[in-house]
């Protein structure tokens, strides 16, 4: 029996265990009335292809799609292209910017109908040289002009994209990043964390760009006794372990890895930190608000539509050692202000529902569909 709905394509960079594949994996795994495929390229975690396929969800990979690998590029488009022009998808959705352009470049050589794509941070930074911003922004530029819709997690996001020059108005929607928010509020405290209270967490691909070492910068020079946990994998690991060591920082610190345990981790933990350089509207953070913890992060990107400015945490400027410390000095001596900002975060969760990324997808989908 052939299967009337509507065929959709996903495409992303690095088919990991992040933010984006996240929101892409909710998607796929969350709408019944699509037909999904999902494509990625080189980098990938095996376990979430098996959870993908188990769910009955095709997947390809396309080794070609790398990240900024300018080299690849090319020939990764004319690929790409092909496999596109062979199968009858009606909408191609892209995320990251990798797969971004090159999936919305080969959707338009392949007569794709309809293109969406996904913003999940924002690829120009300060920590960026101003050749790679410039070229990045100047593909943008022109895969935009074969997206239908452009999808980005807040609000000031499609600002920036909008000043950059980058599509029209009229192409863009915000549709937050969803966490179960359930899960979180609902968790038991991990109990194998090392250290005493209180405890500070940072969780992300340990990678350029998170700040890493603008926390350990901010840890040595905290007078209170803390408790930090870095979560995740990522190239950094050995550099961020022998910077522990070299700072003497290795009693206050602890190197967590992988944790497939994440709400219980925030449970057993009092504050998140993110002084990131980049971001979208971060996972994490509607994750830790749904645990009722405070946030210190960058005042950056979409980060300010999800923590309010000393009432549920606190931003900082990018790049900030000494504000970040000044912050979580403030909050760590105030145990009743950490209680009442973690309340209101909890409150503010609420806009990030699953239930709600879904409806609003869905109906995107269905708004091009019938377009037709």
């Amino acid at each position: 029996m052939t299967d009337s709905r509507p065929r959709v394509f996903h495409l992303i960079t690095r088919l990991l265990k992040g933010g984006a594949e996240a929101k892409t994996m909710a998607t796929v795994l969350g709408l019944e009335d699509y037909e999904f495929t999902v494509g990625y390229g080189a980098a990938v975690d095996q376990d979430q292809v098996n959870r993908l396929e188990s769910a009955g969800v095709e997947t390809r990979q396309f080794p070609l799609i790398r990240h900024y690998n300018p080299v690849t590029t090319l020939p990764a488009v004319a690929s790409l292209a092909v496999y596109l022009r062979r199968n009858d998808f009606d909408i191609v959705h892209t995320h990251s910017t990798e797969a971004g352009i090159i999936g919305r470049f080969a959707a338009a050589l392949a007569g794709v109908p309809h293109v969406v794509h996904t913003v999940h941070g924002v690829p120009f930074a300060d920590d960026r040289s101003a050749a790679l911003n410039q070229f990045v922004l100047a593909c943008e530029r022109a895969a935009a002009k074969s997206t239908d819709r452009i999808v980005t997690n807040a609000d000031v996001i499609a600002d920036e994209y909008l000043e950059r020059g980058i599509g029209t108005a009229d192409q863009y929607t915000t549709i937050y990043s969803s966490v179960d928010l359930e899960a979180f509020r609902d968790a038991e405290p991990a109990m194998d964390l090392p250290g005493t209270r209180p405890r500070i967490v940072m969780i992300g691909r340990l990678a350029e760009g998170k700040g890493f070492d603008l926390m350990l910068e901010a840890v040595a020079s905290l007078e209170t006794d803390v408790s930090v946990y870095f979560v995740g994998q990522g190239p950094l690991f050995n550099d961020l372990e022998e910077e522990i060591a070299d700072r003497g920082l290795s009693d206050r610190v602890s190197l967590l890895g992988y944790r497939d345990d994440v709400p219980n981790v925030l449970a057993a933990s009092d504050v998140l930190v993110l002084p990131s350089y980049r971001e979208g509207t971060p996972r994490v953070i509607t994750e830790a608000m749904a645990s009722g913890l405070p946030v210190v992060a960058t005042d950056i990107a979409g980060i300010p539509e999800q923590v309010a400015e000393g009432e549920s945490g606190y931003l900082i400027p990018t790049g900030d050692a000494d504000a970040l410390a000044d912050r979580l000095t403030t909050l760590l001596a105030d145990h009743e202000e950490m209680e009442r900002m973690g309340a209101r975060g909890l409150e503010r969760a609420e806009a990030f529902s699953v239930d709600a990324m879904l409806e609003a997808i869905d109906h995107l989908y269905d708004e091009l569909i019938t377009e037709s």
